[in-house]
């Protein structure tokens, strides 16, 4: 039987339809007046005429509430479903409610009461004996997560760029750098869904984004999680047969740097090492997207390293760092319920904040440095032309640190604020090599 609160919360409502199937198999809805008594736990109905005998009948009462807005839509949207057996009595049809459920999206946001529910849609689509379907274009995109492979592509143009200034370049090598790096890094993507998954990270998060909360795969079952984990062991296969004839071709340190990227990608979720889990996957993060990839790249070409390769990759490292930093805000209180024990998991809304500020302050304070002493190219601080982005994100993540997609305007800027960053740094490279 239902609550008398929720039979209160019914009361107050004045749009109600019943439902049913009828003998035929069809749903059938019509809009009903009902009187609420609270003390009996019964919903008196008043008899549509153009109903058929439903004594007895399964029927569901749904008391919707909607306030339309001017410009089209919808908001404040809140029902409550009553489930049971119809009587048809002299003054009309009883429902004495066997079970019901209520959704109000000021309490509970429509896209988290969505995901709330994936497991009992899967449970029906299992008794229909159907499967969740995506277009192979996006469901590819969704499972390799393909936009973040520009977290790949340009560190590893910078890193040639610098050897370029080095007077060493080769366009094979290049393509050879960048397929061996992007098999690698949708490698990790894929290990990381799976591993999220099968630790229960993404279960228990009910308020993901497009930014963070895994691409959920699995969890959609849209594809199995042992497929899943095969392709991420084929794309690692693939980019490590690349490593290895790199390896050969251009010397040791390139086999040393191939295996410290593949244990950081693969260790960011996967067991042991569970980096993400023990507070070190930002860490790994900042490592593998910027010392790994832009001294990589530039041993590559000049089977050697260089300060100048060292000191430009520690601010890539560190903005992809903060791309995965701000996405893990939305995630924070599932993921520590989880056992995920990432930075922001453990830090308090001050120290967050902090944080960003302080790690953008080093990135900026970096490229300055570098431009003014000349180790990067003068033209390279066209880069702090992003600074007031930067400002600007800071903002956005200080107002909306406990509304999970409030934040989806702060963690879609904060990836310009790497990209934007990234491609001025690379332009004042290819600056440099016209004056």
């Amino acid at each position: 039987m239902v609550s008398n609160d929720l039979l209160a919360k019914a009361a107050s409502y004045t749009e109600v339809s019943l439902s049913f199937v009828d003998d035929d198999g069809y749903p059938f809805s019509i809009p009903v007046k009902v009187e609420v008594d609270r003390e009996d736990g019964l919903v008196k109905i008043a008899k549509p005429q153009t109903l058929p005998a439903l004594d007895g009948k399964e029927i569901s009462l749904t008391f919707n509430h909607i306030t339309p807005l001017p410009a089209g839509g919808y908001t404040d949207r809140r029902y409550i479903v009553l489930w049971g057996k119809l009587s048809d009595t002299a003054d009309g049809f009883h429902l004495k409610p066997s079970k019901g459920y209520v959704w109000d999206e000021k309490e509970v946001p429509f896209f988290q009461y969505s995901e709330m529910k994936v497991s009992r849609a899967r449970r029906y689509l299992n008794e229909l004996n159907e499967k969740p379907w995506m277009s192979t274009p996006w469901l590819i995109m969704r499972t390799f997560r393909l936009p973040f492979i520009i977290a790949t592509l340009l560190p590893v143009l910078i890193g040639s760029a610098i050897a370029y200034r080095a007077g060493h370049f080769d366009w094979v090598l290049l393509a050879l750098t960048l397929s061996g790096a992007l098999l690698m890094h949708l490698g990790a993507n894929t290990a990381n869904d799976y591993y999220d998954t099968h630790l229960g990270a993404d279960g228990v998060n009910t308020t993901p984004t497009p930014f963070s909360g895994g691409s959920r795969i699995i969890l959609y079952g849209l594809l199995p999680g042992r497929f899943v984990l095969s392709l991420a062991s084929a794309t690692y296969l693939l980019g490590a047969f690349i490593g290895f004839y790199l390896a050969f071709s251009r010397g040791l340190p390139v086999l040393v740097i191939g295996l410290v990227g593949f244990l950081i990608s693969w260790g960011y979720t996967a067991p042991p090492l569970k980096l993400a889990y023990r507070g070190l996957g930002e860490l790994g993060v900042g490592l593998g997207f910027g010392p790994i990839l832009v001294l990589g790249s530039y041993y590559v070409q000049t089977q050697s390293f260089s300060l100048e390769a060292l000191f430009a990759s520690i601010p890539l490292g560190l903005l992809v760092m903060l791309i995965l930093y701000v996405n893990e805000i939305p995630d924070r209180n599932w993921d520590d319920e989880a056992g995920k024990r990432t930075l922001v998991a453990r830090g308090k809304d001050n120290a967050i904040v902090r944080g960003y500020e302080t790690t953008m302050m080093i990135v900026y304070g970096i490229i300055l440095g570098g431009a003014l002493t000349r180790i990067f190219p003068l033209s390279t601080i066209i880069a702090l032309l992003t600074l007031p982005l930067a400002v600007r994100e800071k903002r956005l993540i200080s107002g909306n640190l406990s509304n999970p997609y409030g934040l989806i305007p702060a963690m879609s800027s904060n990836i310009k604020i790497f990209l934007y960053t990234a491609i001025l740094m690379l332009a004042g490279y290819l600056i440099s090599f016209l004056v």
